[in-house]
C-alpha cells in the first residue's frame, strides 16, 4: 500500500515518508458492503478505522422514552462521513463501549489500525505517537466544539418551545 492513501489526511499531519510507511504498513484494508455495520453502538472494540473510498453513516440508538416496551430501539442518524475520513479514534484510545453505530452508506473501503499496532508503532517510535495523539486530540476538540453549538442550538430551541425566554 502507498502513503499516498493516508498522507493528506489530518490525522498524520506532521509524519515524514518514513512514519508514513510504518504506519501503512501496519494497516488492514478492508471491504465493506453497503448496509453493512462497521461497529454498533455499545460495543467493545480496540480500533481507529479510516475511510478511504465510499461514504458512512453515524447513527445512535434513540431514548427508551422514543419506544414502546415491545419495540426494538430505533437509530438515529447524526452523522455522514464521505471518504477520505477517519472514525473511531476512541476505540483506539480507551476501553470504553462505542459511543455510536456506523454503518456503510454504499460500498466503502476502509483501513483498520489496532490499538495493538498503534502501541508498537508509538514504542518504537515515540515523535510519531505523539503527532498521532497531537493530530487525535485536534479533531475530537473540533468535534466538541461542533457538539457544544448543537446542545446550545437544542436547549435554546426546547427554552422557546416551553415559552422559558
Amino acid at each position: 500500500m502507498d502513503t499516498a492513501v493516508i498522507k493528506d489526511l489530518p490525522l498524520f499531519a506532521g509524519l515524514d515518508e518514513a512514519q508514513l510507511r510504518s504506519v501503512v504498513a501496519v494497516l488492514r484494508a478492508r471491504r465493506v458492503a453497503s448496509g453493512v455495520t462497521v461497529f454498533a453502538e455499545g460495543e467493545r472494540s480496540s480500533s481507529l478505522y479510516i475511510l478511504t473510498a465510499g461514504a458512512v453513516g453515524t447513527s445512535k440508538r434513540m431514548g427508551l422514552a422514543a419506544q414502546g416496551p415491545d419495540e426494538p430501539s430505533r437509530q438515529k442518524t447524526l452523522v455522514h462521513l464521505s471518504a477520505p475520513q477517519f472514525f473511531g479514534e476512541m476505540g483506539l484510545l480507551s476501553e470504553l463501549a462505542r459511543s455510536a453505530t456506523i454503518t456503510a452508506e454504499g460500498d466503502c473501503e476502509i483501513l483498520e489500525l489496532t490499538r495493538a499496532d498503534f502501541e508498537r508503532l508509538v514504542a518504537g517510535d515515540a515523535l510519531l505517537g505523539y503527532r498521532l495523539l497531537r493530530n487525535i486530540a485536534v479533531v475530537l476538540a473540533e468535534r466538541l466544539r461542533r457538539t457544544d453549538l448543537d446542545v446550545l442550538k437544542l436547549t435554546t430551541a426546547l427554552s422557546l418551545a416551553l415559552g422559558n425566554r
